[in-house]
């Protein structure tokens, strides 16, 4: 079974750095909304999207200066989620207060940490340096998915899906058939595999001119407890050297935002052809096509499980699902140990049905005009 929730005590990609600015951005984060927005110097801030006196959105308040006033009643927050102006009110308690998550923003991404907050270690942060080097062209964006965050995060692992549900872009019929080799820690799943004399797969061929065998390979590695890095290399079969190889990392971002819905932030960033604009305006639609596909699979499965619960549907495990069952154990050992840490509670997102929180998400979405796909390059 797929786990039910996911631990608290973790870095959680929140948003590309490019979607936070100036304006009030809700988004449910394992069960909280959660409020991000820019202080004027800059510095990004998260906090509990909730007054905490009738519990009003303060997205849809309204900022002065850095601190955030709700836009019912006029209580006011600062950065530090400490309540600074109750209209009529002489005094106020410093227990007067909202929940501020601990955020770190590396290399273009803004990381929240929903646990205890003397536990956030930038330190566990993955690496991901390429999606903001110049040496690197990278297409980003943002997706919603109604569907567990782990079906992506499993459907990551195991690429030899590429093969039917990707067939008329970065699939071939070769990377079901190849063997694979899976390493894993306490903390993370590598699984690699390597298509000597390939059939060139057309999206590296409308991108490169490149239509004769190829040497592929590719590693996909989860860091627990929702990161996915994608490595591939693809060169010519017959060339002696690497000078017409075509890299590329793709970075996935897989945040639960309900049990049942997650946030998807991507990004594909390639070493050949860094200054040709229309080679990346056709990766940007390319790739976002290809996840599109990738959303619709597990929302489909999402569909059958939500059927069957409580219960679960009989599954088959092959070869293959070494690595998402990995995956699985490590989320698993996480949870317990996180339970074991707060003497067997349960998570605190579980007071928050999915239906719930869901359609408050739409219905705030729709009210500010979000876009759920926003997409940049650069």
């Amino acid at each position: 079974m797929y786990p039910e929730f996911f631990p608290r005590n973790a870095w959680y990609v929140a948003a590309r750095s490019a979607e936070v600015g100036d304006g009030l951005l809700s988004r449910w984060i394992l069960g909280d909304p959660v409020l991000l927005y820019r202080t004027e110097a800059g510095r990004p801030v998260a906090m509990v999207d909730r007054c905490i006196h009738r519990q009003m959105p303060l997205s849809l308040g309204r900022r002065k200066g850095d601190e955030i006033e709700c836009g019912y009643h006029g209580l006011t927050y600062n950065t530090e989620g400490i309540c600074t102006r109750i209209p009529g009110a002489t005094s106020i308690s410093q227990r007067v207060r909202v929940q501020v998550f601990p955020l770190y923003e590396e290399f273009g991404l803004v990381w929240i940490w929903p646990g205890q907050r003397d536990l956030a270690d930038p330190g566990l942060i993955p690496d991901h340096h390429w999606y903001t080097d110049p040496g690197w062209a990278t297409v980003s964006g943002t997706l919603h998915m109604n569907a567990r965050a782990q079906l992506m995060n499993e459907n990551l692992l195991d690429l030899s899906h590429l093969s039917f549900l990707h067939a008329d872009s970065i699939g071939s019929p070769e990377v079901a058939e190849a063997p694979v080799r899976v390493k894993f820690d306490d903390r993370s799943v590598t699984v690699h595999r390597e298509m000597p004399n390939s059939s060139c797969y057309p999206y590296l061929t409308r991108l490169t001119g490149i239509d004769e065998p190829i040497d592929r390979v590719q590693t996909a590695e989860f860091i627990a407890p929702s990161f996915g890095i994608t490595t591939a290399m693809s060169r010519p079969h017959a060339d002696a050297d690497d000078a017409r190889a075509c890299r590329q990392k793709a970075m996935h971002g897989i945040t639960p935002e309900t049990r049942t819905s997650a946030h998807y932030f991507w990004s594909t960033s390639r070493d050949y052809a860094i200054d040709d604009d229309s080679v990346t305006g056709y990766m940007a639609e390319a790739l976002r096509t290809v996840i599109l596909q990738d959303i619709g699979a597990c929302e489909a499965i999402e569909h059958i499980i939500a059927a069957w619960e409580p219960s679960y549907p009989v599954e088959l495990n092959i070869k293959v699902d070494a690595g998402p069952l990995q995956a699985r154990r490590i989320l698993e050992r996480m949870i317990a140990a996180e339970q074991k840490m707060s003497e067997g509670d349960a998570p605190a997102w579980t007071s928050v049905s999915d239906t719930a929180a869901r359609a408050a998400t739409q219905a705030w979405a729709k009210r500010n005009g979000s876009n759920r796909d926003e997409r940049e390059v650069h």
